[in-house]
Order: structure tokens, then sequence, then C-alpha cells
């Protein structure tokens, strides 16, 4: 069973929802009905095996459990936190077909702080004899490649432009959602792993990747991420106008600067990164937020629990409308108008594919517009290799193992999905460490 949100800990920016006991983990461990071939292990993009771990608590095998997640997942904490278990682990779950599933995440959480609390031995430390492999970003995916390589006894190096490793997790998810020291448990982690980290180090120049190549190098993975935000043509210009990214971060580690106390908000988008948004607002002091999506209820992009956050908050839902005209005293909004929506082609979600519905005109106050419409890779990728390949959105065009057109040169994560969770993120830096290392052997035995 999952344990009820706390209202007033969000408004602290504090874990929402209290850990499991040990009590009420073996409570909900022995719900497990021990499938063979377990299904919750199959959807887990990650690899995490929640079969094991459950079974390892059901036996009162607690360290046991926070091994298996760490060993499986360097970011086992952070998924704990946030990973969407109801369309993964959680929707294959055997008791389902009974009652609630199990509360997998809950379980997660429950073995990691056990984990932390009394002590597992360091990840083994990586003997750097197998080769030099560079990484550049250290969000989910880079994370998740550097340590299966270092497991591999690759000598690995992360270039991250941030001063801190931890990608989305760390800058944008609020701490209500996923406290600060998650993902630092996470990175010492991968510290013990004899991972070395450069910070502040973008990779810029053209021949960045090309000097590492013939400069001791034996490959690179680039896990970027995404990093420039969409934005309404509309809204360009308006003082009071912010993208999701700038908000969240100023949310974050500058709080005081983020003055809406009483004041009303207005968020466009649908997806997980627009309730963020909406309930960080509200947690801020808003008196009124507004969640304005192309979308209807039923079809937001944000996972179903993270709509509950938002309900329980009072954000106020203007699905399926867009909006048409922005109200201004030339330099700030004061309002947005717009008109409900339908679909031209049902289960087609793209802006162009929606038809305007006449007489349901509305106007909304705003004080404060955030856009959560969707991100996109940065000039990064462009600027630190002109000859890789893209398609759709920008993202960097691999082929099953995860090579670019560039010889070499590895790509994944949301720079290559285009925007998806941690778990698969950390999946495919798990793959692309894998065939990393088969390139690179078969590269030695070729010579």
């Amino acid at each position: 069973m999952k344990n009820p949100i706390k209202t007033t800990n969000i408004a602290q920016f504090q874990s929402m929802c209290e850990p499991l006991t040990l009590e009420a983990a073996i409570k909900e461990s022995n719900r497990c009905l021990l499938c063979h071939d377990a299904p919750c292990s199959a959807e887990c993009p990650a690899g995490t095996d929640p079969g094991k771990f459950i079974r390892q608590i059901k036996f009162y095998n607690y360290k046991g459990a926070a091994r298996t997640i760490r060993r499986n997942n360097i970011l086992g904490s952070v998924c704990a936190f946030v990973c969407p278990v109801e369309k993964l682990c959680e929707k294959a779950c055997s008791v389902k077909a009974l009652e609630e599933p199990v509360n997998i995440n809950g379980l997660q959480r429950f073995a990691v702080e056990y984990g932390k609390r009394f002590g597992i031995e360091a990840l083994p430390k990586s003997r750097k004899t197998s080769g030099n492999v560079a990484v550049i970003g250290c969000g989910p995916a880079g994370m998740s490649c550097a340590s299966e390589l270092a497991k591999m006894d690759y000598a690995v190096t992360i270039f991250e432009r941030e001063n801190s490793g931890g990608g989305v997790p760390r800058w944008n998810i609020p701490e209500f959602r996923l406290p600060g020291d998650t993902i630092a448990y996470d990175m010492e982690n991968l510290l013990s792993q004899g991972v070395a980290f450069k910070y502040e180090s973008a990779v810029k120049s053209e021949d960045a990747i090309e000097k590492m190549l013939l400069n001791g190098y034996d490959a690179v993975f680039i896990s970027t991420g995404l990093t420039e935000p969409y934005r309404l043509n509309m809204l360009d210009h308006y003082e009071n106008a912010m993208d999701y990214i700038t908000f969240l971060r100023r949310v974050k580690f500058d709080r005081k600067s983020i003055d809406i106390s009483g004041k009303t908000i207005a968020v466009i988008g649908g997806g997980s990164v627009a309730v963020d948004a909406a309930v960080s607002a509200k947690a801020c002091g808003a008196k009124k937020v507004y969640l304005v999506s192309l979308e209807h209820l039923d079809e937001l992009p944000a996972d179903k629990e993270e709509v509950r956050l938002a309900q329980i908050m009072n954000i106020i839902f203007k699905a399926g409308s867009q909006i048409t005209e922005v109200l201004s005293d030339e330099k700030n909004i004061t309002g947005l108008k717009g008109i409900e929506t339908e679909w031209i082609e049902p289960g087609r979600f793209t802006p162009d594919n929606i038809r305007q519905i006449a007489g349901t005109e509305f106007s909304i106050n705003a004080d404060m517009v955030i856009q959560a419409i969707g991100t996109k890779p940065g000039r990064e990728i462009i600027n630190i290799k002109p000859q890789l390949q893209t398609n759709g959105k920008g993202v960097i065009s691999v082929n099953e193992k995860f090579e670019t057109n560039e010889t070499g040169i590895f790509a994944g994560g949301d720079v290559v999905n285009g925007g998806a969770t941690v778990a698969q993120a950390v999946g495919e830096g798990k793959k692309s460490a894998r065939f990393i290392d088969e390139y690179i052997k078969n590269r030695r035995n070729s010579k």
C-alpha cells in the first residue's frame, strides 16, 4: 500500500511521503507471490530486478536487497523516488489481478535507506586495466554507463559542464519529490568505483572528441541530455514569462528570488515537468495555479501519481485548451486568453491536430507564466561534433548498439530517445557500456 502524501512537507520542500517502516516493509513484501521469471523485473528498463530484492526483503535479507539494487542500478535510490512504477514494474505485478500491486518503489526506498543506515561495503574499485573511456554528461545515462564500464575495469572520466553531477534529478526535480541527499548517495557509490569527474568542463570545440580519441581514450559516450526548452513565440520578451528549467532551478537553489506568494501562476504544458512546476509554485505560496494543456485530463503525459498530486495541491486544470492571446502591460503579462479544443484525429497529440471549439473562450489572470512544453538537445551537439547525424528534434541517431555514425563515438539517454524516464536512461547507459566494451575488444583483436 502507498504511504499518504503529506502536503505540509511539500510546502517545506521535504519528502512528501514517509518511508516504509520495517514492519510495513515486511508486511508489503509478504504480499509478493514470488513469481517465477518475475514480470516486475522484466518490465524494469534499468534492470534493477525488483523480483529479487523484494524476495530478499521477504526473507529478512535487507542488506542483500540493498546490494542488489545498488549493483544493478547506480541510480537505485533516485529511481525509488521518481520512477513511474505504475507504468512499469507495478503495472506488471501479478498481485494486481487480485488487488493493488505491491508497493515496489516503497520497498526499493526501504532497502536503499536500510543499506545507508546500517552500512554496506563500497562497490569494487575499477582496476583500470581494460582501457580508457570518456563520458560527456553526468546525468543518469552517463552515470550508468560509467558505472558499468568501471565494473569491467575501465578507467572512466566524466566531463560535466555543471559544478556537480546528477543531471535532471539533481537540477530540476523538486526536493519534495527527490530529497537532495538521494542523488548525493548515488554519486558517492559511483565515486567508490574509481570513476573520475571533471566538473565545469563543457566539451565545446569541434575537434574536442577527436582529440580525446587521439590522446588515449578508446571510445566516447555522449549523454548530454535535453538542455534547451521549447518556448512559445507569443510569450517572448515578457519579463514574467520563463521556461520550466529556469523556474525549477531557481526554486531549488535560489528560492528567495521567487516572490510569488499570494499570486496567480499559469503553467503551460501537461507533462511531468509541468506538474512539477505547478506544484512547486503552489509550495512557494502561490494563491492560485492553473495548468493549461492541449491534452485532456485523461491524456496528460504526466504520470497518474503526478496528476493526483496536482489535484491534492488544488492545481486548476484547463485541460484540452489552447492559449490564443496574451494580455499585458507591455513588459509583463497580466492575463491569458484561450479556447477549448478537440482532436481532429484521435490519438495524435500534436498542435497541428487540434480544432478549436466555438463558444468555449476563456480568460485567466496571471502574474507569472511558466512554459513547460518540452525540451530538445542544445547547440552543444552541433558544436562538439557537427558530423554527427541527428533526427527528429535534434536527437542523435544511433544504431542498435548505440553507435553513432562516427567511429568510436556512442550516445544514449535523453539525447537519443528524446526524453524518457530515469530508469530508461539507466538501462541505455548499461547497454551502451557493454557495446563499448565489445567495440574496444574487437578493435584490439583486429590489429
